[in-house]
C-alpha cells in the first residue's frame, strides 16, 4: 500500500501517461482479446477431445472447459475493475 502522498503522485503519473500515450491507454483499459479467443477455442475443442479421446479425452475436456471458464471470469473481473477504477 502506498502512503497518501505517494498514491496521489502515482495517480498523477498514470493520468499523464494515459493522456500522452493513446495506444497505451487503449491497451490498459480493455482486457486482452486473447483471453476470450482462447476460452472459445478451449470450449470448442472439449467435445472433440471427448469423442476422440475416450476417458482421457473426458479429463482433457473437463480441464479445457474449466480453464476456459477461468479465463472468461478473469476477463469479467478486469472489466468490472476498469469500470470501478476512478481514473
Amino acid at each position: 500500500m502506498l502512503e497518501p502522498k505517494e498514491d496521489e503522485a502515482f495517480r498523477g503519473v498514470v493520468a499523464n501517461l494515459l493522456i500522452d500515450d493513446i495506444q497505451f491507454a487503449r491497451r490498459v483499459q480493455r482486457p486482452p482479446l486473447r483471453w476470450s479467443v482462447l476460452a472459445v477455442l478451449l470450449w470448442t475443442i472439449a467435445p472433440i477431445c471427448i469423442v476422440l479421446g475416450g476417458w482421457t479425452g473426458l479429463i482433457e475436456a473437463v480441464l479445457a472447459a474449466g480453464y476456459g471458464s477461468y479465463l472468461m471470469r478473469k476477463r469479467q473481473q478486469w472489466v468490472q475493475f476498469s469500470a470501478n477504477d476512478p481514473r
